[in-house]
């Protein structure tokens, strides 16, 4: 993760990862058929982590307002904590090089990335159903949520100083439980 942060997905070797590991480039060539499946393998366990850690938030039975904020505290925290593996993340989203490599690149996250739409999706689901959200597409609306907490995540990471996690939480629990249009009388 490392390695891609400081390089590229596509300009990041077998090489440059096995010195940054501190093995030999063979070695890795007895676990890896090429540096796509490390990169892959490595994506899947950090995604998988990730994944966790959301669903267990998701699992609880809570008011929507505090599994909108544990979801959001979950993943500023794991972001945080892994500012490499966000630019693995986004490579993998958003895949740089040849077009084989792009493709082969999507077939691993997107299925991934649309389960994730989806369970939440699901979410705003049961929250439409219990009155506690407007009425809206919970596909649409869970993309949008996952977008834009995405782009705040990726401000955070290129910021020298970014703001409290809690503040972001808010930022991002309040724009969906508020809206953005002024009360009148505040």
């Amino acid at each position: 993760m490392r390695v891609i942060a400081r390089k590229g997905m596509a300009a990041a070797t077998m090489q440059e990862i096995a010195d940054e590991a501190g093995v030999a480039k063979g070695t890795l060539y007895l676990y890896f058929r090429d540096r796509d499946e490390l990169v892959e393998t490595t994506f899947e366990g950090a995604i998988t982590q990730l994944m966790e850690q959301v669903d267990a938030v998701i699992d609880r039975e809570m008011p929507f307002e505090e599994k909108i904020r544990g979801i959001m505290a979950a993943q500023l925290a794991f972001f945080g904590a892994n500012r490499e593996f966000f630019r693995l993340y986004l490579s993998l989203r958003m895949p740089e090089g040849p077009s084989p490599r792009q493709r082969r690149q999507k077939q691993t996250c997107h299925p991934r990335y649309r389960d994730r739409v989806l369970r939440f999706a699901e979410v705003l689901r049961k929250a439409i159903a219990a009155g506690e959200i407007a009425e809206v597409d919970p596909y649409r609306l869970a993309l949008f949520i996952i977008e834009g907490s995405t782009a705040i995540i990726l401000e955070r990471l290129s910021e020298d100083n970014p703001p409290a996690d809690a503040a972001d939480v808010d930022l991002i629990a309040n724009l969906i439980l508020n809206g953005v249009r002024k009360r009148s009388g505040s």
